[in-house]
């Protein structure tokens, strides 16, 4: 169970050197509220909490292939109901697996909306803890993560997921 971040609604980030570049971290009242490319955040205050650390270690130990899976709070700040469904469903995908973007589709009751299942991921404001990297293509296909296709393609491999190509 990781650490609580003792904050009165103040957001707290800070950003961790991993083998896919520079990642940010953000918690607010005792949660995790993004992890992903650093963005510039309104009022936060950059400081490493026992929170944020928790995180990273989590994080670390994944790249380590020491985790499989991370145990964290978290808030939905945004996002639609599609959206969280998409972003739920996808955290069940299992560790070195892939599914395509079909089949969260499906899974969310949603069968045709397979290209607003990739909308979703896009704006998805939890990189690597929920494994967006292990949606594909129906046909098998790597796509999304857009400009960073090799990031998908290392978090694959690292899994050592059931389809690379």
């Amino acid at each position: 169970m990781p650490k609580k971040c003792q904050m009165n609604k103040t957001i707290y980030y800070y950003q961790y050197p991993f083998p896919i570049g520079k990642i940010m971290i953000a918690c607010k009242d005792q949660a995790i509220i993004y992890c992903g490319q650093p963005i510039l955040l309104e009022n936060g205050i950059y400081e490493n909490t026992d929170c944020l650390k928790n995180i990273a270690k989590q994080i670390e130990e994944y790249f380590q292939k020491r985790r499989q899976s991370f145990d964290f709070h978290y808030i939905f700040l945004k996002g639609t109901a599609f959206q969280k469904k998409v972003w739920q469903a996808v955290m069940d995908i299992p560790y070195g697996q892939t599914r395509s973007y079909r089949d969260i589709a499906e899974k969310i009751g949603h069968p045709r909306a397979y290209r607003a299942v990739g909308s979703a991921l896009r704006e998805c404001p939890f990189s690597l803890l929920i494994p967006c990297h292990r949606v594909i293509g129906s046909s098998q296909k790597l796509g999304g993560y857009g400009k960073d296709i090799d990031v998908k393609i290392f978090l694959l491999q690292l899994e050592q997921a059931d389809l690379v190509s």
